[in-house]
């Protein structure tokens, strides 16, 4: 590993190595190892106490001594961690822009509160653009009229794209959907993503809501050749989200049997009982920090434990891990 990659540039990297490999290393002796200088191995010195790696000593003959490694190294590379984080979430912040500056260039009109698109294809274009720049929330509720595998294919991936960037997503369901077994084992595979599912008795009105700012329905429910609506006026927006909220709270919760855990589900209870942190473990699996957590909570649910230490030792014994 080049340790360059958390911020050491070639000179520190050596130096820190050198003071690793023997703590009782004075400057001459750190400089003709690293074939430098010892003014460059003292701004080097410098550069590692910045980096919080070493920390200054009177007794040590270059007046540093390193940290212990496993320790040091590992705060540092989750330091560098949630920096990446927080440098994401200023990214995905300025997603909502881009409509906008976009729009300027091209000297577009104000966006059309109510918009009415029939062509499927269209449609299917405008909800990946629509979920690109969803920040914070998806609700959905998915009536029983079955759906081709190519639309259940590209709904995966753009709520699979969601969920990886910590989107809550919450979709209710019509309770007809989840008497097939492939189904139910799809809607497993979602919810181990972090989806929350809730289904209850129909007839349902498909609805997508999106950051509580944007709703798609379809123009008339009873004609599914009819196209959809893009619904942006606040008023009405706001009637669906409330609509949304009273489905939800009246639905019942969708649960997979919890001795059937994902592959991912395992990987994430080895690495947890591994010691790594949830930063680490994120970054492992490629998932936002505060998914992450949401799925342990999930298993830790699914465990019937009050811990982390009592969920790993009861993933032990049914054999998870």
């Amino acid at each position: 590993m080049s340790l360059r990659d958390l911020g050491f540039d070639v000179v520190q990297e050596s130096v820190y190595r050198s003071l690793l490999a023997d703590p009782l290393r004075d400057t001459a002796t750190l400089a003709s190892l690293t074939l430098t200088g010892e003014t460059a191995v003292l701004a080097a010195l410098d550069g590692l106490l910045g980096l919080g790696v070493v920390e200054t000593s009177a007794t040590a003959p270059c007046g540093y001594s390193p940290g212990d490694p496993e320790v040091v190294i590992g705060e540092l590379i989750e330091r560098l961690e949630r920096e990446t984080l927080l440098r994401q979430q200023k990214i995905g912040g300025t997603r909502a822009e881009l409509a906008g500056l976009a729009a300027g260039f091209r000297h577009e009109a104000p966006t059309v509160e109510v918009e009415h698109i029939t062509d499927p294809e269209q449609i299917r274009e405008r909800l990946a653009e629509l979920c690109f720049f969803t920040r914070s929330s998806v609700y959905s509720v998915q009536p029983a009229r079955a759906s081709s595998e190519t639309a259940r294919a590209e709904a995966s991936r753009l709520d699979n794209r969601s969920l990886g960037r910590g989107v809550t997503m919450r979709i209710v369901y019509d309770e007809k959907l989840l008497r097939g077994e492939r189904t139910r084992a799809r809607l497993g595979e979602r919810t181990a993503s972090g989806a929350q599912i809730r289904f209850r008795q129909g007839p349902l009105s498909r609805l997508i809501v999106l950051d509580e700012r944007i709703a798609v329905v379809p123009s008339d429910p009873a004609d599914t050749s009819s196209g959809a609506l893009v619904v942006r006026q606040p008023g009405i927006v706001s009637e669906l989200v409330a609509r949304f909220r009273q489905l939800w709270d009246g639905a019942t919760d969708f649960a997979e049997p919890a001795d059937v855990p994902s592959d991912e589900d395992r990987s994430v209870l080895r690495m947890l009982a591994s010691g790594l942190t949830d930063e680490m473990v994120a970054r492992q699996i490629g998932v936002s920090v505060r998914h992450l957590r949401r799925r342990i909570a999930r298993l830790m649910d699914e465990l019937g434990a009050d811990s982390r230490f009592q969920a790993g030792m009861t993933a032990a014994r049914r054999g998870w891990i």
